[in-house]
């Protein structure tokens, strides 16, 4: 195991040092690298291998031979590098148990569901388009609201809004947390949904199919829209929730290009599961028999409005005195301008249940 430091100078410039020798006198040999924020931050978050660092460095004049005994002192290095001073090759840092104990301590201490997700770009940049970022954000925000909703029915939708707490370089991280409250097992809905939401980007087809039958409609449908936006951007995701602080259980999965694209193949073979139906009990106060067009005053609930499927089904209705039961197909979108979703109801069953209560 390589044993590394990272030394800053009077004026902030930062350095990696690696241990190599140890002199005849006791004193400690380092060979040091002089390094960029994002250089350091692709070697944190395992994107760089050591020995690339050395043998590659940013630009010319970056080593140093470093003397470590009761004082540090650098000496430039201008001489090729010796084997012995540099690791071996395929040695890539692995922080993700420093950024588990992270994540866990900031769900502890705000006692609420805390996520974070990465974006990866091919070149490893660690910038990304401002129409990329928010069109990944709003279709990762509809699916988690999307999937809450199909499994927790009459609970309060504003839980699974997430709240970014902050953004981070290399991957382009962003962190969430959430407006739930931990319950007594360190445990929350929202990471409940989150691991249904996982199962969408497992490497078993199978299970991913068998979650998608269960989430499907809207939820089917902002899953394709996340998919299209990495694709579209040529970017892999990785990511990792809180499941319980009590059990320190951070869960977390990554997912490359190709798989993405084996995914978004899976859910255009399944378009059908894209469609949701929904049924509204209340009234009519527009219906037109000539364009399909109508609008239904519910009992509990918004008003709601469409098209017909068949304008048929719009023959002799009776507006505001008689009572409906009517089932729709709803289908979503996204306003590209506004990034507010839409919801497009077509009506295909319309049936009388009596008349409406007089007030």
């Amino acid at each position: 195991m390589p044993q590394i430091f990272v030394a800053v100078d009077a004026v902030g410039i930062k350095y990696l040092c690696l241990h190599y020798e140890i002199a005849d006198d006791g004193t400690l040999l380092y060979i040091a690298v002089q390094l960029s924020e994002d250089r350091l931050n692709d070697f944190i978050k395992g994107h760089i291998d050591l020995r690339l660092l050395y043998t590659s460095p940013e630009q010319e004049g970056s080593l140093y031979i470093v003397k470590y005994d009761d004082t540090i002192i650098a000496q430039p290095y201008l001489d090729e590098l010796l084997p012995s001073m540099l690791p071996g090759e395929g040695y890539y840092y692995n922080d993700s148990m420093a950024e588990d104990a992270e994540i866990l301590e900031r769900s502890v201490r705000t006692q609420s569901p805390v996520i974070r997700l990465a974006f990866e770009t091919p070149d490893n940049k660690h910038t990304l388009e401002a129409r990329c970022l928010s069109a990944a954000l709003v279709s990762f925000q509809s699916l988690v609201d999307s999937s809450f909703k199909k499994l927790y029915k009459g609970i309060d939708s504003d839980i699974s809004t997430l709240r970014v707490t902050t953004f981070t370089a290399a991957s382009f991280d962003v962190e969430f947390c959430a407006n739930e409250t931990l319950d007594l097992f360190g445990q929350s809905k929202l990471g409940t949904t989150l691991e249904e939401i996982n199962k969408l980007f497992s490497d078993d087809d199978n299970v991913v199919i068998e979650t998608l039958r269960t989430l499907k409609g809207f939820a089917a449908t902002n899953y394709r829209k996340f998919l299209n936006v990495l694709l579209s951007y040529g970017l892999a995701v990785k990511y990792k929730w809180v499941y319980s602080t009590t059990e320190a259980d951070v869960r977390k999965r990554k997912v490359a290009t190709p798989r993405l694209k084996s995914l978004y193949d899976i859910i255009n073979s399944n378009s059908e599961l894209g469609t949701e139906e929904q049924e509204f009990i209340g009234h009519f106060t527009a219906a037109s028999f000539d364009n399909g067009k109508w609008s239904f005053a519910q009992e509990i609930g918004k008003d709601v409005k469409g098209d017909c499927l068949d304008n048929n089904l719009l023959s002799g209705i009776t507006l505001v005195d008689k009572r409906y039961k009517i089932t729709c197909t709803a289908t979503q979108s996204i306003n590209e301008t506004t990034l507010k979703e839409r919801t497009k109801y077509i009506l295909i069953k319309c049936e009388e249940t009596g008349d409406t209560e007089t007030k």
